[in-house]
């Protein structure tokens, strides 16, 4: 009766421990201002991420999250595609990418942002 009990208290709290696993990726998301980095955090400001920090210069996101809320990687990255930027395994689509503002279409070779104006 002892081991019976051991073992179903190993099983509570194995898959109690399984239900928080957290996994840290890091992955390219085209943007070219701050406005696009804003967004991009903004976007993973949900449930189920811990930490979603973009580095600019570098194009990296380094995103913390439990797989509880997203057991599949593409989840993480249409975050980032649902708000027009695309991710090095998703690419967001023409129509969400149209409506970013002028200067954070990172797709365009030239980029005119000047960061005197109201987005």
């Amino acid at each position: 009766m002892k081991n019976i009990t051991i073992v179903v208290l190993a099983l509570m709290l194995s898959s109690n421990v399984s239900a928080q696993k957290k996994m840290n990726v890091t992955f390219e998301v085209g943007a070219v201002c701050g406005m696009c980095e804003e967004r991009i955090e903004k976007a993973y400001d949900v449930k189920g991420i811990v930490i979603a920090d973009y580095d600019l210069e570098t194009h990296q996101l380094n995103v913390v999250y439990k797989t509880k809320h997203f057991p599949n990687i593409l989840d993480v990255h249409r975050l980032a595609s649902n708000v027009g930027h695309d991710t090095d395994l998703i690419k967001a689509s023409d129509e969400v990418y149209a409506k970013i503002h002028g200067c954070c279409k990172y797709r365009e070779e030239v980029h005119q942002c000047t960061g005197d104006h109201e987005h």
